[in-house]
């Protein structure tokens, strides 16, 4: 069954339980809430993870840990529809839902509240850890692209035209990124790809890291989403994680930066630090244990400021990603 899919059928499952008071039984009305919202949440993005395991090893990962999950979700469902097939074939009633009998017996209801709350816990984990990857919401995926056309253009310009104009422009950005990337140099270079909001730097470094030749040309590609006010705690851990490194199990700075580095250490890494609103996270947190990567080990950050390039030490020129306007493309199409 294809990823978003079966999302959408536990999800909306779980939405009837709640409809017929099943979370109230258990004791766990809100987690039964948070669960269907999880899940509903996640849905919007599974599409990009199916498309994204077929190149990356770590997505598979990701995705085998989201559908295991999954499975136990359908198991606690499914013994919960099994409980009630056979109170309906025992007892035929039409006043009486079969499955709410069920869950007035103490030792039942206590025996599927526990086991969602478990999911709940491994569903916050599976999320955290999805952060990494920044899926996108597929059916939007045309609004990150630099370039799309506005509504006022899309009514003179035929579809498919703008559209491989779009998709060249970006093949164009990618083809000159991953041959900076991956140019002869021993040292760890940090690159940038500077634009306004929403024109499609997240975009264009996703097309950059799946790359076949980046795939091939480094060890380990990371991928950290770097908020506005992130945690350093959150960030370390997550780092650590998808290094492929060893979690310690405390919050401390002091035990986690040697954590990240030994996961690092003489790895030749590539490296996507997404949406960074300051050089904190680099300067503060991240620099000192990614230095212990491998001579060739590459950095790109994505941003709209000049400040966070200047105080990453950005290697110059940036790759600045320009709006494609209307008079634009008649050129490329001249």
């Amino acid at each position: 069954m294809v990823l978003d899919a079966f999302a959408s059928y536990i999800a909306d499952t779980i939405k009837k339980m709640a409809e017929d008071e099943v979370g109230m039984l258990l004791g766990v009305t809100g987690e039964i809430e948070s669960l269907q919202n999880k899940l509903e949440s996640l849905r919007d993005y599974l599409a990009d993870a199916d498309r994204k395991r077929i190149t990356d090893r770590r997505v598979q990962g990701w995705v085998t840990k989201l559908k295991g999950v999954m499975y136990e979700a359908t198991k606690i469902l499914d013994l919960c529809e099994l409980k009630a097939m056979g109170r309906r074939d025992a007892a035929p009633s039409p006043c009486c839902n079969p499955l709410l009998f069920y869950l007035r017996h103490p030792m039942f209801a206590h025996h599927i509240g526990s086991c969602i709350r478990k999911l709940n816990k491994r569903l916050d984990d599976i999320c955290k850890l999805g952060a990494a990857f920044s899926f996108i919401k597929l059916e939007t995926y045309q609004d990150y692209w630099p370039g799309w056309p506005s509504a006022a253009d899309r009514k003179t310009d035929p579809v498919l035209e703008r559209s491989a104009v779009v998709e060249e422009k970006l093949e164009e950005d990618t083809r000159a990124l991953v041959k900076e990337l991956t140019k002869d140099n021993d040292g760890i270079v940090v690159l940038a790809i500077m634009g306004v909001g929403g024109i499609g730097k997240t975009t264009l470094a996703k097309k950059v890291i799946n790359d076949m030749e980046i795939q091939h040309k480094f060890e380990k590609k990371m991928w950290l989403s770097v908020t506005q006010d992130f945690s350093e705690v959150e960030l370390l851990r997550l780092a650590i994680t998808t290094a492929d490194g060893k979690l310690p199990a405390t919050e401390d700075n002091t035990m986690l930066v040697p954590a990240l580095l030994n996961a690092v250490r003489n790895q030749k890494f590539l490296l996507v630090l997404d949406d960074m609103w300051s050089d904190r996270a680099w300067t503060s947190l991240l620099n000192r244990p990614f230095s212990y990567g491998a001579p060739g080990s590459r950095i790109v950050i994505t941003t709209r400021n000049d400040t966070v390039a200047r105080g990453t030490r950005t290697r110059e020129p940036y790759h600045r990603i320009d709006k494609l306007g209307p008079r634009q493309r008649r050129q490329k199409r001249a």
